[in-house]
């Protein structure tokens, strides 16, 4: 019997794309930037290296696009770009990364489940999420909880706030929980400081911004949020960045954020603090205006307006002798 050879060339041929990246990362990613960061996995995968350069031309985009796309995927937390590389790559010039991918979430067993949360930290913090979701933990919820202090390494603390901060907003779905740790982890964030902090930057005028424009229903966009947040440095309450969106919306009939910032930096170089002093400058405004008007069309009483002439009636009117014309038809009928 002749012999048989196995060749397994598995990792060379295929390319293992987490089932987490596809339900949380793809649906809101630009398709372009899922090409890239596929590109970059089968590279990784290969050992073969990761050129920005070499990106652009096998995807036929520019490197300008490619660099973008990296900082978006950065900012999603799967990326670490080193400070060097921040900034447009020379040409034949090699880009480095890490992409933090969270741990394969393993299932255990209902003995393995016991053995876990048993005696610790996370039977107490499991306890607290079965109050707050009023009701029991299904086997597949606990291995949620296990895997996001296991293998992501969340402190009790910092479980114990992941489930308040959802729940405070309305998210009690275990499944969303384990989102948002990913995220965090992906983030860095390995404490309830840190949880806090980019909660809290997060959040700062996000949501009566979005429901202004009239986006309640979704989440702001890396774009959208990139203006909020530039719009928090300026110091202006939330009812005054309301404000300058629902103008937005007035003057423009859509949610421009360009727009609402140039109205919002047009209030903070003329010194506007509280919306007392932005009725002043509408005052002032209006009184600039009108006096700037020719004195003719500031006269009391309703103005005489001609009617604008159209295609019907830009011609020549006629008029007609109709008894005339009923007796010369009368003759020709005869």
């Amino acid at each position: 019997m002749d012999k048989i050879t196995i060749k397994n060339d598995l990792q060379h041929t295929t390319t293992i794309l987490p089932n987490d990246f596809i339900d949380h990362y793809m649906i809101k990613a630009d398709g372009e930037y899922v090409k890239i960061y596929l590109l970059i996995l089968r590279l990784t995968n290969s050992g073969l290296p990761i050129e920005v350069e070499r990106l652009a031309d096998t995807l036929e985009l520019t490197q300008k696009d490619v660099i973008r796309a990296l900082k978006y995927w950065e900012k999603e937390g799967l990326l670490e770009l080193s400070e060097k590389e921040k900034a447009p790559a020379p040409k034949d010039t090699p880009v480095s990364f890490t992409i933090l991918q969270a741990p394969a979430k393993t299932n255990k067993s209902m003995s393995e489940l016991e053995q876990s949360i048993k005696n610790t930290n996370l039977e107490q913090t499991l306890y607290m999420a079965e109050t707050y979701l009023g009701r029991p933990l299904s086997n597949s919820e606990l291995n949620t909880f296990c895997y996001i202090a296991d293998s992501l390494h969340f402190t009790s603390e910092l479980l114990e706030y992941l489930i308040e901060y959802c729940v405070s907003r309305n998210k009690k779905s275990v499944r969303y929980m384990e989102s948002v740790a990913i995220n965090w982890f992906g983030q860095g964030i390995d404490s309830v400081k840190k949880a806090k902090e980019a909660s809290s930057q997060y959040t700062q005028n996000v949501f009566p911004v979005m429901k202004a424009f009239g986006f309640a229903n979704r989440n702001p966009g890396p774009a959208e949020l990139d203006y909020i947040k530039k719009w928090n440095t300026l110091g202006f309450d939330t009812d005054i960045i309301v404000e300058a969106c629902n103008r937005t919306i007035l003057q423009t009939h859509q949610a421009s954020f360009p727009y609402a910032t140039r109205i919002l930096t047009e209030w903070k170089n003329a010194g506007v603090h509280t919306m007392a002093d932005i009725k002043a400058l509408d005052s002032r405004y209006h009184a600039t205006v009108g006096a700037n008007r020719p004195a003719s069309s500031r006269k009391a009483g309703p103005a005489t307006v001609e009617p604008a002439a159209n295609s019907f009636h830009n011609f020549e009117q006629r008029s007609y002798n109709y008894d005339d014309l009923e007796t010369r038809l009368l003759e020709k009928n005869r």
